[in-house]
């Protein structure tokens, strides 16, 4: 609101933090000057900010929001974008064009898949300054989505997977059971704690930040016998007992810590297995098949198990047709109670095995 200034009317703006004023005569002229200046600030907005400094900004945000993986997926964007524009432009410059023609370069030299992630991403940071720096439009918007075909991704056939079990230890097959009696993401079993598993109640609780907002969520999910004798046999033999967490490195410099990581373990117990390697997510995909195809258990119920949001994403997992979850649970062990005997003295011995590779 205009307000008297020595002898005339001051009239001021203040838009993003900054405060702008000019003096009239008259309180009309200096309330005509704030509207019509407010207006121009505000239809010329795109002017108060480059490329770099929008994305740095949102990146602030996109920091506290997403997982880690996430975060650096975005910051890479923002780093790929400004190399392609080849200056840091002001946002007003930035057109559709631009971003189809960054977009068609990514879907040429990486995939369509990696060019529709990024156009997800950029349209995900405009549509933040949109709402937080009162951007006027989206340039994103007005581009499109390019076809990809989605491959087939690997389920390791039951033979391979009980030739995984037989080679592993005692510590890593208990490892491993984590995956197989839950269908639980790498994170998931990475996070777990002792205050997530109830012996009593026979109950794990897996958390993610598979939410819209990113914060935590967690689900109890009935445990089996074969989890539990495992979980058991990892909590009586435990090597640090005052960790909170199920699963430490057992050497090396990061020993006593929670895994993070564990890139080349899966594969190189395939490797001793003599099998196609394969991933953490594949023994997901492994659960929700066993499932479906062998005990012919509704997508539905599946969908509950994987903690999928949404149906449709567990459908891209199986193709198939409501029993008790712990009955359900009760499934999983059937194909592997045969290869998770007790621990020996020797598999005693060997329980360190698990490594931070």
């Amino acid at each position: 609101m205009p307000y008297k200034d020595r002898g005339k009317w001051r009239g001021v703006v203040k838009v993003n933090g900054k405060r702008y004023s000019d003096s009239f005569l008259t309180k009309r002229e200096s309330i005509a000057w704030e509207k019509d200046f407010k207006d121009k600030l505000l239809n010329s907005k795109l002017t108060t900010f480059d490329y770099e400094t929008f994305a740095t900004k949102y990146l602030e945000f996109a920091r506290a929001r997403f997982a880690k993986s996430v975060f650096e997926e975005k910051i890479k964007l923002k780093k790929d974008f400004l190399q392609f524009i080849g200056s840091n432009l002001p946002l007003d410059q930035i057109t559709p064009r631009h971003i189809q023609d960054y977009l068609l370069k990514q879907a040429k030299t990486r995939s369509a898949y990696a060019s529709n992630r990024d156009r997800k991403n950029l349209l995900a940071m405009w549509n933040w300054g949109i709402k937080i720096l009162d951007l006027p439009s989206n340039p994103v918007s007005r581009t499109f989505k390019l076809p990809h075909d989605r491959k087939p991704q690997y389920v390791p056939p039951e033979q391979d997977v009980l030739r995984l079990m037989a080679v592993a230890n005692r510590k890593e097959r208990a490892f491993l059971d984590c995956y197989l009696c839950t269908g639980a993401r790498r994170s998931e079993i990475f996070r777990l704690k002792w205050e997530d598993v109830n012996f009593e109640k026979r109950e794990i609780r897996l958390l993610t930040r598979k939410t819209k907002d990113g914060s935590m969520e967690g689900e109890q999910l009935p445990i089996n016998d074969q989890l539990f004798n495992s979980l058991k046999w990892i909590w009586e033999n435990r090597k640090y007992k005052d960790s909170p967490f199920v699963w430490l490195c057992g050497e090396g410099p990061h020993s006593g810590k929670p895994f993070t990581h564990r890139n080349r373990y899966l594969r190189g117990l395939c490797k001793r297995a003599g099998i196609k390697p394969f991933g953490f997510h594949s023994l997901r995909r492994y659960v929700a098949s066993v499932l479906a195809d062998t005990h012919k258990i509704s997508a539905k119920t599946i969908q509950r198990i994987l903690r999928h949001k949404s149906v449709s994403t567990t459908e891209r997992y199986i193709q198939n047709l409501n029993r008790d979850l712990s009955g359900v649970m009760g499934l999983l062990e059937l194909n592997f109670g045969n290869n998770t005997t007790q621990s020996t003295t020797e598999e005693r011995e060997d329980s360190g095995g698990i490594t931070n590779s």
